[in-house]
This record gives C-alpha cells, structure tokens and sequence, in this order.
C-alpha cells in the first residue's frame, strides 16, 4: 500500500513535535522506592531480615528521584468538595488533577514509581496512559491526582 508521506517526511514531523515538546516542557520529578541488595553472606539469616552476629538490619529501601521533562496541563475547573474532617468545619478539598504529556523513558519510570512532583505539589498516577503520536508512542498522556 502507498503511503503519502516517505520515511524522510515522517522522521521531519517527529522532530518538529519532540522540538515543540522540548520548548514548552518543565522539569517534574519522578520517586521511584528501590530496595538495594542485601550481600550474600553465610551469616545472613533470610527469614530475621538480620545477620546472625548482629540484633537487627536497618531497613535498606530508598527514595530515588528522577528529573524528566514533561508539559503540564492544569485543569480550567477543579471540583471542590466540603467534607467533614471527623469534627472539622466545612473543609474544601480540591480534586486536585493535572495532566503530563511526557516521552517514553519518563513514562517507564512512572509506571512504576511511588510519587510525582509537579510544581512543588505531589501527586501520584490516576489511570491508564494516552499514547500520542501520528506514528506511533512518540509521547504519553498521564493524568495525575494530588496525593492526599
């Protein structure tokens, strides 16, 4: 089948919108939990988390933050909720959305990743992505809500 465009003309398209991206884009955060590995000892006691000489391990999980680029999109109308905090007044709780065009590499990290931070806020993943690109996963669509 004959396509209209050559190879030529589509990579041509693809890098006019990742330049678009790279113009408008902003740095978000990315926190991904990463267990280190425990080295293999003959004293190291698997079921106690702990060695035999000693009485306990520190936990050995960390926070890693990646920077990835991304465009952001504020919602032009947030829902507002007042809810009764167990014996507060009448707080207002913002839905709080925001949604994140980003490329690939950043969308394989937050598939996996515990939080995001977007403008000093935190927020973490609220459903499926969005592939876009007239040729294929050039960018994902990832809606985010505040985590509370």
């Amino acid at each position: 089948m004959a396509s209209l465009l050559t190879d030529a003309e589509r990579t041509a398209v693809n890098s006019a919108l990742s330049d678009m991206h790279d113009t408008f884009a902003r740095d978000i955060y990315v926190y991904v939990k990463e267990a280190s590995s425990v080295p293999v000892e003959l004293n190291y006691n698997p079921l106690y988390g702990r060695r035999r000489d000693t009485s306990k391990i520190s936990s050995e999980d960390t926070l890693t933050r990646y920077t990835y680029s991304a465009r952001i999109f504020y919602k032009n109308e947030q829902k507002e909720d007042i809810i009764d905090g167990n014996g507060q007044m009448n707080l207002m709780a913002s839905e709080g959305q925001v949604r994140v065009k980003v490329k690939s590499a950043a969308y394989e990290k937050m598939k996996i990743c515990s939080k995001i931070e977007v403008d000093n806020e935190l927020y973490v993943v609220d459903g499926d992505p969005k592939v876009i690109g007239p040729f294929g996963a050039q960018f994902y669509s990832i809606t985010l809500k505040r985590e509370n």
